[in-house]
């Protein structure tokens, strides 16, 4: 499933370091963050991760970056470009 999940950054620089600190570490089986994408402020972020359920994501997302941000999560589907 994909999942949606908008983050309200109140920590820039924490949420950032976390990141990137995250970068080249492996996240459990299944998961994945293919998408990602921030304001020019790094104050708000939208990203699409994939997993077998949106409870799963949110576990992993909330104990990376939960500190740093309040996220609002939802299920997606991603229409390829035409």
């Amino acid at each position: 499933m994909q999942v949606g999940v908008i983050h309200r950054i109140h920590d820039p620089a924490g949420f950032q370091k976390a990141g990137e600190e995250a970068q080249g570490k492996p996240f459990p089986a299944g998961i994945s963050l293919p998408i990602s994408a921030f304001s020019p402020d790094g104050r708000t972020g939208l990203c699409i991760w994939e997993g077998p359920s949106m409870e799963a994501v949110k576990q992993v997302a909330e104990a990376l970056i939960g500190r740093y941000s309040n996220q609002e999560y939802v299920e997606v589907q991603v229409q390829p470009p035409a």
